[in-house]
């Protein structure tokens, strides 16, 4: 009998002291903010996507009636944040690291633009070399001929 209470009283200081550090890596952290335009009116509607860079998952959410996002219980990582609304230039933030409990605010001002466009640069792509061979006397013709 005093080893069974023993063992429940280890058991229990155990959870006790470590339950918690497990329940916030459960939990993780949140991203929040408030979306507005170039005049500080807020923009409902607009989609809001974050990508976990190391493993490429999504998450997407529109903006409230007053503009406000809200992306709960995200794990650890980095991240990028990207902000959509037609008639508005997209926005993109990279950079974003998140660490247990954290729950950075990201205030987004989207500009308006009638196209958007977005390029995106591969790193070691081959370089186009084109090259066109004049001759002198192609480029001065004397009058009258």
């Amino acid at each position: 009998m005093r080893l069974l209470r023993t063992s429940l009283v280890i058991v229990v200081f155990v959870l006790a002291t470590h339950g918690n550090a497990w329940a916030q890596a459960v939990a993780g952290a949140q991203i929040s903010g408030t979306v507005r335009d170039s005049s500080g009116g807020t923009i409902p509607g607009a989609e809001v996507t974050v990508t976990k860079i190391d493993t490429g998952a999504t998450r997407t959410v529109f903006t409230s009636a007053d503009g406000v996002y809200v992306l709960p219980n995200l794990s650890v990582g980095p991240y990028q944040l990207k902000v959509v609304l037609q008639g508005f230039n997209t926005y993109i933030r990279d950079g974003i690291v998140l660490q247990v409990s954290s729950n950075p605010e990201i205030n987004v001002t989207l500009a308006v633009g009638a196209i958007s466009e977005q390029v995106t640069v591969a790193a070691n792509s081959d370089l186009v070399a084109t090259h066109h061979t004049v001759d002198r006397h192609d480029l001065v013709k004397p009058s009258g001929s």
